[in-house]
């Protein structure tokens, strides 16, 4: 089964989606590839599928070029989420949280 490749070089941000080159290669690096406020590992655990790590380990270390460990990427990655659907969540948070009271 191929794999449909039109939608794989978009990044959303705001409420739009912007198409992207892989020109841009820097623009991610600069975006997902920095260390952040975080400089080690927090005490928290985190499961995710051997493919989504596999995927994640490959990405750090060929875009990364393996500077940066991977709970840093997936915190920039997760910073990037939240900043972007940050309307939509608390909307749908809200429109589904019951108070006890």
């Amino acid at each position: 089964m191929k794999k449909d490749k039109k939608n794989r070089n978009a990044i959303v941000s705001g409420n739009s989606s912007d198409t992207v080159s892989n020109t841009t290669k820097t623009t991610y690096e600069n975006a997902f590839m920095q260390m952040n406020k975080m400089q080690k590992r927090g005490n928290k655990s985190i499961y995710l599928s051997p493919a989504h790590h596999e995927r994640l380990t490959r990405i750090v270390q060929i875009i990364g070029d393996d500077k940066i460990p991977l709970f840093a990427y997936l915190n920039n990655i997760l910073e990037h989420h939240f900043k972007v659907f940050e309307d939509m969540i608390t909307k749908e948070f809200n429109e589904k949280y019951k108070g006890l009271f």
